[in-house]
């Protein structure tokens, strides 16, 4: 399916089901919630690379009982390689584990809360199957893009977790609430006439099985275990709030559907910047997201120190940027395919690559501005192709990412901004903006809203990772440490409102 398609369908579908205006539901608009509670909660990296298993866990906050949407996707171009619905009884926490295969990766789980499918008791092994096949021109589900199609692919990328619906059925609550620590009978949510959709006609123990419309609350951890360095590298996901549209009923889909995702999304934003909100209304429910996360700057420090043999990586993390860019093979004559803002590359091999600029000090405020990363981007210029991408420092390579740039720097220590603003970059069919509107010739990192905001930058959330080595922590005794920090950034809106 086409994104503009998409959209249109989408923006539709919410204008027939309420006449609701724009002024009554910014009070419920889009937000990242500082407090870390949100209806959707986004990963922004899971590795089993370099000896690595990724830890993960979900926490339902609330009394009510909640479907949610478990969706993993490859770190190149955000295919999709395992989602399936997890349904959490009230105060109930799910915890799983990313592990290498002799293949690729695999999801494994001890927690007996119900998911539809249910997962084998030896783990569910991550497919290729959303980036295999013949290549596909354009924004697509499912189909080759021009990059390897080996299930080593699988083996890094980034998770999300959505809230599909608050549930209110009294047998299906029951059968998945706990009784001495197991679920009363997953069957139930795991039938294949199980419907909890807004249309749904089934009825459960006399009572309808609709799902409510989500209320928020999850809350979640992930650990990058290095098992043979002895290091844990935890964080928490960013959470958004009000996510769903308030005048939809829930976004329930079932087992099998790749939906919802981040297009689900109400289309009104609100962001902080300079001491004030911006409310910004948009054509897509991506769009919405790519407004909390758009930032001109992500700021964050390295530390190189050669007596501890320390290292530092940095995860950059686009979940929006799967809706915007499509697959084109440059080698074809012609170009149908259309990008959207705030993207301005289209993706084929060596990926879709979005100039940056860099400039770092050390901790006695000396200077550099890095003109490339290296090995430099194609066609020259520093730049981030992927969706998630690995910036190692000097070679660090914490993570052992084949979605990896190097860059040098001349100092131990110290801190770097990576700098999101590049505008006038000539591309085939122009670029599509947020509000709808097609600049028929550039692109740029700009996002514009239909209120007239502009956001400058790239939607992004990540962190950094350091690591340490104490070669005498006591006599004969050799020890590993390591530590990671969320990404600082700055926000740049040119706001009407």
């Amino acid at each position: 399916m086409q994104k503009f398609k998409r959209k249109s369908l989408y923006l539709a579908l919410v204008a027939a089901v309420s006449s609701v205006g724009i002024a009554n539901t910014a009070s419920a608009a889009v937000n990242i919630n500082s407090n870390g509670l949100g209806q959707v909660l986004i990963y922004p990296y899971y590795t089993t690379r370099a000896g690595t298993d990724t830890y993960l866990s979900v926490v339902n906050t609330t009394a009510s009982s909640k479907a949610v949407k478990v969706r993993f996707t490859e770190g190149k171009n955000s295919r999709e390689v395992l989602d399936f619905n997890l349904y959490l009884s009230p105060h109930d926490m799910w915890t799983a584990a990313v592990v290498n295969t002799g293949t690729g990766a695999k999801l494994v789980t001890a927690d007996k809360s119900c998911t539809a499918p249910a997962i084998p008791a030896g783990g569910k092994e991550f497919v290729n199957f959303a980036y295999s096949g013949a290549n596909l021109e354009g924004i697509q589900q499912s189909g080759g893009d021009g990059e390897t199609q080996s299930l080593d692919r699988t083996r890094e990328g980034y998770f999300e977790i959505i809230e599909m619906g608050t549930i209110t059925n009294t047998a299906i609550n029951t059968a998945v609430t706990h009784v001495s620590g197991v679920p009363a009978n997953c069957a139930v949510v795991q039938a294949a006439s199980m419907d909890m959709g807004p249309s749904s006609v089934l009825i459960v123990g006399g009572q309808s099985a609709r799902a409510n419309p989500s209320t928020g609350g999850l809350a979640g951890t992930a650990s990058l275990i290095g098992v043979a360095g002895g290091t844990d590298f935890g964080y928490d996901p960013v959470a958004l709030d009000n996510f769903a549209p308030p005048q939809v009923q829930n976004i329930w889909n079932p087992p099998g559907s790749i939906f919802p995702d981040l297009t689900f999304a109400d289309l009104t934003s609100v962001v902080f910047n300079n001491g004030g909100t911006v409310t910004s209304t948009w054509l897509s429910g991506d769009s919405t997201v790519s407004a909390l996360l758009m930032h001109n700057n992500i700021i964050n420090e390295f530390v190189l120190d050669n007596a501890t043999l320390s290292g530092t990586d940095w995860v950059v993390t686009m979940p929006t940027k799967r809706y915007n860019v499509p697959v084109h093979n440059p080698a074809l004559s012609g170009d149908a395919t259309q990008l959207f803002s705030p993207f301005t590359h289209k993706f084929w091999l060596n990926g879709a690559c979005e100039p940056v600029s860099l400039s770092y000090w050390d901790r006695e405020e000396g200077n550099i501005t890095v003109r490339d990363f290296s090995p430099p981007a194609p066609g020259g210029g520093t730049a981030l192709c992927w969706e998630t991408t690995v910036v190692t420092f000097n070679d660090s390579h914490l993570l052992g990412s084949v979605n990896e740039v190097n860059v040098p720097v001349n100092f131990q220590n110290g801190w770097l901004r990576m700098a999101f603003n590049a505008t006038g970059i000539v591309v085939a069919n122009g670029q599509t903006d947020g509000n709808g509107l097609n600049n028929p010739t550039e692109a740029s990192q700009l996002l514009t809203s239909f209120d007239g905001d502009t956001y400058i930058g790239l939607p992004t959330v990540g962190f950094m990772l350091q690591d340490f080595i104490n070669q005498n922590a006591a006599p004969g005794i050799l020890a590993t440490y390591g530590g990671n920090f969320v990404h600082k950034y700055t926000t740049a809106i040119s706001a009407v409102n």
